[in-house]
């Protein structure tokens, strides 16, 4: 199963650092796209979206994670199923 996850980001260690972390984890047919909140389009895409600090990310439209998450993310359908029932948007 592929996903759609959209990192939001600041001009901050601990975002790059986290961006890193996705690339690594995420599977080859996500698609993985970074709003910096240093940009209009950034702002604009993060207040649709409900974002209020960063780093968070948007997996699917469904599933949000505030924060840098105390686990890993690697692409699972497993993990899919976790951040479904404990992220909800």
């Amino acid at each position: 199963m592929t996903h759609k996850i959209e990192l939001f980001t600041g001009n901050c260690k601990l975002c790059r650092d986290f961006l890193d972390e996705l690339v690594i984890g995420k599977c080859a047919g996500c698609e993985l796209t970074e709003h910096s909140m240093n940009s209009r389009e950034g702002m604009k895409r993060a207040e649709k979206c409900g974002v209020k600090v960063v780093p968070t990310v948007i997996i699917d439209g469904r599933i949000k994670i505030e924060g840098r998450p105390d686990f890993p993310l690697i692409c699972s359908d497993e993990l899919y199923e976790f951040l479904r029932k404990n992220y909800p948007l």
